[in-house]
């Protein structure tokens, strides 16, 4: 299964730079609790600027090899079979960001979960991703931010 996750404000703001612009510990802990034991595909700038994330399998798209991940994905055509031997498994990949990663690919996912942050925040990484095609499930409340489920 292909599942996206993402944190974003009111204005569909997602970075500020190559960092977060909020801090929000519960939402942190959130996307652990999701992504643990999982895999996750990142941009390279992205996976580049996060902390260690132990007990994941981590791909991470670059022309370049990068140390320390599961596996570099060189091109598309990789990416692809990735996410085609992701498509019918038990076993679930996280489409985990950047801007690219998402607006390119997040038509492959068959669940998205969308935390959005009740506040505006500053940055300058803005993100467009249509929902139309996906049912809305569920809302989740916390105290900072709600996180929506939406399945194809």
């Amino acid at each position: 299964m292909i599942k996206l996750i993402v944190a974003m404000d009111k204005n569909n703001l997602i970075g500020n730079g190559t960092r977060l612009p909020w801090k929000i510990a519960e939402e942190l802990k959130h996307f652990k609790e999701k992504t643990l034991n999982h895999a996750l595909i990142f941009g390279k700038n992205t996976y580049l600027s996060l902390p260690k994330l132990p007990s994941r399998k981590i791909f991470v798209l670059s022309e370049t090899d990068i140390e320390g991940v599961y596996k570099t994905i060189k091109n598309e055509q990789q990416l692809l079979e990735l996410f085609k031997e992701y498509k019918d498994s038990e076993d679930v990949l996280f489409i985990a960001g950047g801007k690219f990663v998402y607006e390119h690919y997040f038509s492959y996912a068959d669940e998205l979960i969308i935390s959005r942050i009740k506040d505006t925040y500053e940055g300058d990484v803005y993100l467009n991703l249509s929902t139309e095609n996906y049912k809305h499930i569920k809302d989740e409340e916390h105290e900072k931010f709600i996180v929506e489920y939406w399945k194809k």
